[in-house]
């Protein structure tokens, strides 16, 4: 483990990856599923490189890297993740220290405040810490929590928010208060959340009526052009004892799920959304200490090259342990999956990727058919 003290680099402004991403992605016209790069990177402002504050500092990057990986918030309250977060240096790789731009760096996620872009602050130092995502999933199977990989689901978000000014729908170019907090918090638990454009093109696809109203049908059709793998449906309000309320409902293709969130500002309010968010698409997406074994038939395998890149990409998911080829055929090919999770993950998971069309399936022999589509 590198455990040496290292020299300050002097970073202004310094934007992780995981940043660039979903500013890139915020302005894309087809949205796929988003692979996340620093999954088990975590960064923390700190005062110093003392022994004693780098434990501290280890330990609030590691609850943050494993409420991004597990998908949870309450962490906090399993006994195995107490004692895991007392001795943080068991489970970072590396470690560095630079100095950023507390003004415009978005290490504020974390913490749940929305840096000033007017401020004149010194630059502040800030630690960042590699994780091992083998140890990282070791201790959260031991406390019986879910492994959430890489590949993620990209979340078209209609906003609607009804404040002071009135009421307004959330596109990729606003900067208000709640889509700051709401994208810095979204970085933060690896939460693919994106905002439509809001051009002439989908104010003809669906008003701020709609929107405001959940017209889900209409929503869903409008958000045909971005082709996302969730729909996000919000809206928010103060209500007369001046705590804001946050209605959603997440979906896509008639299956929906709805709640709602409460803050005591626009800021926390978005916060808490994100929170439910993550914890939501856990669900469905993360990795439990099910095993599954799985009948899967992929057609469409032409050339050698064909099963080859099939068994790259089986062998390559999050959630399966082995890959065995059981029977080749002219066009086909069957493959023995063994895996962490239920059936539905797997379908789940490989739908993210587009690589495979689901043709049929059958649950009570756990066998899935399957097309390559490249």
């Amino acid at each position: 483990m590198f455990k040496t003290s290292i020299p300050v680099r002097r970073v202004i402004a310094a934007k992780s990856s995981l940043t660039l991403l979903v500013l890139l992605l915020g302005v894309a016209q087809k949205l796929e599923a988003v692979t996340l790069e620093n999954l088990y990177q975590a960064e923390v402002l700190t005062d110093s490189q003392t022994d004693a504050q780098r434990r501290i500092d280890a330990s609030e990057g590691l609850s943050q890297v494993l409420r991004r990986v597990s998908g949870r918030s309450d962490i906090l309250q399993n006994p195995t993740i107490v004692a895991a977060l007392k001795t943080p240096e068991q489970y970072y790789s590396e470690f560095s220290y630079a100095l950023v731009d507390a003004a415009k760096d978005e290490l504020a996620a974390e913490s749940e405040v929305v840096p000033d872009p007017q401020s004149t602050a010194p630059p502040r130092l800030v630690m960042r810490i590699r994780f091992a995502s083998s140890l990282i999933a070791k201790v959260l199977r031991a406390a019986d929590l879910p492994v959430w990989g890489s590949n993620r689901p990209s979340v078209l978000s209609w906003m609607a928010i009804d404040d002071k000014s009135g009421r307004q729908v959330l596109g990729e170019a606003n900067r208000s208060v709640f889509s700051k907090t709401l994208n810095q918090a979204a970085q933060a638990r690896g939460v693919p959340l994106l905002l439509p454009l809001w051009d002439l093109e989908d104010n003809r696809g669906v008003s701020s009526s709609e929107i405001w109203g959940r017209f889900l049908g209409r929503i869903e059709a409008a958000s045909q052009r971005y082709s996302p793998d969730k729909i996000l449906v919000f809206r928010a309000e103060s209500e007369f004892s001046g705590q804001w309320r946050g209605d959603w409902s997440l979906g896509k293709g008639g299956q929906w799920r709805s709640g709602t969130v409460y803050g005591e500002s626009q800021a926390q309010l978005a916060t808490a959304l994100v929170m439910v968010l993550a914890s939501v698409l856990s669900e469905q997406y993360a990795v439990t200490s099910t095993r599954s074994e799985v009948r899967l038939t992929v057609e469409g395998i032409t050339e050698i090259q064909d099963y080859a890149e099939v068994s790259r990409y089986l062998e390559g998911l999050t959630q399966v342990m082995s890959v065995q080829p059981v029977r080749v055929l002219t066009d086909m090919i069957e493959f023995k999956l063994r895996s962490e999770g239920e059936v539905q993950q797997i379908i789940d998971v490989i739908a993210l990727d587009r690589k495979l069309s689901l043709l049929r399936l059958d649950e009570s022999s756990s066998t899935l058919w399957y097309r390559w589509a490249p």
